[in-house]
């Protein structure tokens, strides 16, 4: 069997990366996010979360 693979071998410094847009961390792309890797803004759900309860405390009332 030959040794190399039709399908690239990825390291963690080879993977994508994105600035979150609350704490504006770099993360690195996941295989769960393989289908939506563009959609992705946030690093993890503790900054989903408090990126939503900013923004909605932020509102100005009318």
């Amino acid at each position: 069997m030959p040794s190399s693979f039709s399908t690239p071998r990825y390291t963690k410094s080879n993977l994508p990366t994105k600035q979150c847009a609350t704490c504006g961390r770099p993360f690195a792309w996941r295989k769960k996010w393989s289908q939506c890797w563009d959609e992705v803004k946030y690093c993890g759900e503790k900054c989903r979360r408090n990126r939503l309860a900013s923004a909605t405390d932020g509102a100005p009332s009318a």
